[in-house]
């Protein structure tokens, strides 16, 4: 990964059992297409998923917890190599960072562990 994509998305892989991503982050498209792109996997349970753990802010702000769904959908794709490569794709085209970068920047047990919020927003464990 260049240097320069860490200091400009905040991911570093100094500390991979942490999140360094700056946040708030922005979509690199607007949120609806965002969600079309999502609603496009093939896998019907992260269609599902996508209506509570997919979420864009009022400000157009993308919670760490959403990204971090979705990287575990990329990642593993519940044990579908086609899911999981079309989350990959869905992922590269709608934030501000490759998949890889990510991938390089965070630790896949803590995005799985930080992936989800309860409905106060706080922040739920699982």
């Amino acid at each position: 990964m260049a240097s320069g994509v860490e200091l400009r998305y905040g991911l570093n892989p100094e500390q991979s059992m942490h999140s360094n991503v700056f946040h708030p982050m922005r979509l690199a498209v607007g949120a609806d297409e965002a969600r079309r792109r999502i609603e496009r996997i093939s896998h019907a349970t992260c269609r599902r998923a996508a209506e509570r753990h997919w979420n864009v802010l009022e400000d157009g702000s993308i919670p760490e917890e959403s990204v971090n769904w979705l990287f575990c959908w990329a990642k593993t794709g519940m044990g579908s190599a086609v899911a999981a490569k079309e989350a990959r794709d869905v992922f590269d085209a709608i934030l501000p960072f490759t998949f890889a970068e990510y991938d390089h920047g965070v630790n896949h047990e803590y995005a799985r562990a930080h992936r989800y919020t309860t409905e106060a927003g706080q922040h739920r464990y699982g």
